[in-house]
C-alpha cells in the first residue's frame, strides 16, 4: 500500500514572502498604502480638500496629493503627525510582540 503525503499547496505570494527581501519591500508598500487609505478616508469623511488640509497642517498640497496617490512613500514623522493633527487624529505606538536582538 502506498501512502499519500498531505502536501499543502502554497501560493506564489506565500513563496515570495519567504524571501526576506521581498517581505521587506512588501511590508514597506503595505505601510504606505495604509497611510494613503487612512488619509483619503479621513479627508472624505471630513469633507476636506487637499488645499484646506495643506493649509491646516502647513504641508505642501503636492505632498498630500503624493501620499493619497501612493507616489510618495517615505513620509516623515513630523509631516504625518501634522496631517493627523489637522484631521483630528493622533498617532499611537504600541508594542505587539517581543523583539529578538
Amino acid at each position: 500500500m502506498t501512502s499519500k503525503r498531505s502536501v499543502k499547496a502554497t501560493s506564489t505570494f506565500e513563496r515570495e514572502m519567504m524571501s526576506d527581501t521581498f517581505k521587506a519591500a512588501f511590508e514597506k508598500e503595505e505601510a504606505a498604502l495604509e497611510v494613503s487609505e487612512f488619509l483619503a478616508r479621513q479627508m472624505v469623511e471630513q469633507e476636506m480638500s487637499v488645499r484646506k488640509l495643506a493649509a491646516l497642517a502647513d504641508v505642501s498640497p503636492t505632498v498630500i496629493q503624493g501620499i493619497k496617490s501612493g507616489t510618495r512613500k517615505n513620509i516623515g514623522y513630523a509631516t504625518l503627525k501634522a496631517l493627523m493633527a489637522a484631521l483630528g487624529c493622533e498617532i499611537t505606538f504600541r508594542k505587539v510582540r517581543k523583539v529578538r536582538v
